[in-house]
């Protein structure tokens, strides 16, 4: 058993990074001493988790310069204190943080007693292509600091492979559903919905403005999230003649209703087992968690073709629709090539349940059953088990340059029995 400890900017935030790392630290605690740590004081957003100790350092999570030293020395503190053995953390700033503080730990405290060498997980939440090409070239230099660069995807790890960088790959992951929570098939919903932050990089504008060029009338557009855009895409409903509603998605709205805002919320199953398809317009993503969302449920995605995290989930014509964008086009183009799919797909059932069961089936890829064994080996490597524990006879296998090699699943292995339950 090792102390892994995992490092985010807000505990009290709803993004898709604390997600991540609220799951991470649930199923670590299993085997594993985990403490989820937040730069921000708050209160957990995902709740807290039995078995899991909460730590904050109560500071700015700004990345001024006075910032960042004294993340360092409270992080230093910290692992010092706890005797953190593996630190694991979701944002740049941090992992270089992380690393700095880690870099005073280990050797023998005051006792005389050996403490661990705190070991660092930096998990690369960015895509490669995202980021500006100043920060791609401080990060190549920083990054062959790390003890562990860990991408999402390997569409982002072949461009850092060619930089001379030798990243792990492991995906963002989802509990695997039993055969009573699946979904109806989507081919009887008329719904299309959207899961996100209602921020500018999400673009939620575009998917408005391509379902009112569509004339999409079988269903509503249902937002479900909340953030500074709200009121600006609100006004955009109005002025393109939408009728929209603010709510939950319940016996209130009326029937008029065409773009429909749900707010934030926890739990979005139900939302995505309402829906016929899901959309997603975003500038950029890396592994959009709201698509292996809907993937667990059957329900395809309909997306532009952004690099990473849409080209790395959804393969075209068989788990999902890549729209036609043209690298550099305008807004008016994007938005007549989402239209356009989205009208082929309003009535087009026969396509919409192929696509459906083809989401259904490639999400085994990115389910706890087959992800999480490639982080316990990855822990196991970091820190090895003792001599003659039953860990210890599971050495994890690694690469030529020193990466785990993760387990992986073919695409589109179901077991039959699954696939019999889906339908």
């Amino acid at each position: 058993m090792a102390h892994v400890a995992l490092l985010i900017q807000d505990i009290s935030a709803c993004g898709g990074v604390e997600k991540v790392m609220h799951g991470l630290a649930r199923d670590l605690s299993a085997s594993h001493q985990v403490t989820l740590v937040s730069v921000r004081a708050g209160e957990p957003y995902w709740g807290r988790l039995e078995g899991v100790e909460y730590r904050t350092l109560e500071l700015p999570s700004t990345g001024t310069r006075k910032n960042f030293r004294h993340w360092v020395t409270h992080l230093r503190s910290l692992m010092l204190e706890q005797r953190i053995e593996v630190m694991v953390s979701g944002y740049f700033a941090f992992h270089l943080a992380a690393q700095l503080a880690a870099r005073g730990t280990g050797g023998v405290d005051a006792n005389g007693h050996k403490r661990p060498q705190t070991r660092v997980i930096a998990q690369e939440h960015s895509a490669y292509h995202h980021d500006r090409r100043a920060k791609r070239v401080i990060k190549q230099l920083l990054y062959r600091h790390l003890d562990v660069l860990q991408v999402l995807n390997e569409v982002d790890a072949e461009c850092w492979r060619r930089h001379g960088l030798h990243p792990t790959v492991i995906p963002n992951y989802l509990d695997d559903h039993t055969e009573q929570d699946t979904r109806a098939e989507c081919e009887h919903q008329t719904d299309v919905v959207m899961v996100g932050r209602l921020a500018p990089i999400k673009r939620v504008d575009l998917a408005i403005r391509a379902f009112a060029h569509a004339g999409y009338r079988r269903g509503r557009l249902v937002l479900v999230g909340d953030g500074p855009e709200r009121e600006t895409l609100l006004a955009l409903c109005h002025a393109l003649g939408l009728k929209a509603f603010q709510g939950a998605n319940d016996d209130t709205v009326p029937a008029d209703t065409r773009v429909l805002f749900t707010g934030a919320l926890r739990q979005v199953s139900d939302e995505l087992r309402r829906g016929r398809l899901l959309l997603l317009t975003s500038d950029r993503e890396c592994l959009p968690m709201n698509v292996l969302e809907a993937k667990r449920e059957g329900l395809p995605c309909l997306s532009r073709p952004v690099r990473s995290g849409p080209l790395a989930l959804i393969e075209h014509g068989r788990d999902g629709v890549l729209s036609a964008e043209i690298e550099g086009g305008d807004d008016l183009a994007i938005v007549e090539e989402l239209a356009h799919e989205l009208a082929r797909l309003e009535f087009d059932d026969e396509r919409l349940l192929r696509l459906s069961k083809g989401a259904w089936r490639s999400f085994a890829r990115y389910s706890a059953h087959e992800v999480l064994p490639d982080y316990q080996r990855l822990i196991s490597r970091l820190v090895p088990p003792a001599a003659g524990s039953a860990a210890a006879d599971e050495s994890p296998k690694t690469g030529a340059n020193g990466t785990i090699e993760p387990r992986r699943t073919p695409p589109y292995r179901v077991a039959h029995a699954e696939e019999n339950a889906h339908g």
